[in-house]
């Protein structure tokens, strides 16, 4: 069953979906713009203390544009920034996020061993008053681990991910993003990834990453 579960993985994996290399860059700087301004709105509905009147009116603009971007639909979300490891690999840098705006924005760059990032989270992110959610920081972990091994060549999905919160993680301040290889066996690849603030380091993660059978 586990065998027939990471074949039909594989699949759902490499099954027809729209990916960036295939869409001409205008379109996609368009699109990039556009996710930017929907993050901006979410963080603004999230914090604003307008009026009554005003926030009818934003929904019924919000309301507007959604239908305009409704005429045309894709199955899913656009394919790429964190689906080509010949890609990663040949430039050493990946952006994760720039066209989903539920996603924090990364831009990781890697060489193969150690793979790097700095984000500054905002009140979105926000678990602990004040503070990053753990759920969001183990997110970023994950993504850092699969760069990584997506710089070395490979495509693995997460099989294990083990998390020690060292201390809070703040809002509002920049967080450096590290991840180092430690060691690989067959499918399996295990690496270890944290979170520093100011010098203090706020998560440790430790992931074990299998590469699906072809």
């Amino acid at each position: 069953m586990k065998h027939d579960a990471m074949q039909q993985l594989d699949e759902d994996l490499t099954r027809d979906r729209a990916h960036i290399s295939d869409l001409p860059a205008q379109w996609l700087q368009k699109h990039r713009d556009l996710v930017a301004s929907v993050r901006r709105l979410m963080y603004a509905a999230a914090t604003t203390g307008v009026g009554n009147e005003d926030l009818r009116r934003s929904a019924d603009l919000v309301a507007q544009a959604s239908e305009l971007v409704e005429q045309e639909l894709r199955p899913g979300v656009l394919l790429g920034e964190f689906a080509s490891p010949e890609t990663t690999a040949a430039t050493r840098t990946r952006w994760i996020g720039r066209h989903n705006p539920s996603c924090i924005p990364l831009e990781i760059s890697s060489d193969g061993t150690t793979a790097s990032a700095t984000v500054t989270a905002d009140a979105l992110a926000e678990g602990p008053r004040d503070c990053l959610h753990g759920g969001l920081g183990a997110w970023l972990m994950d993504c850092m681990l699969g760069l990584l091994i997506e710089s070395a060549g490979r495509t693995c999905v997460t099989a294990q991910l083990e998390l020690k919160y060292l201390a809070p993680t703040p809002l509002n301040r920049p967080l450096n993003l590290y991840a180092t290889a430690d060691s690989a066996s067959g499918r399996k690849v295990w690496v270890n990834s944290w979170i520093e603030c100011e010098g203090t380091r706020t998560v440790e993660a430790r992931g074990l990453f299998i590469e699906p059978r072809r």
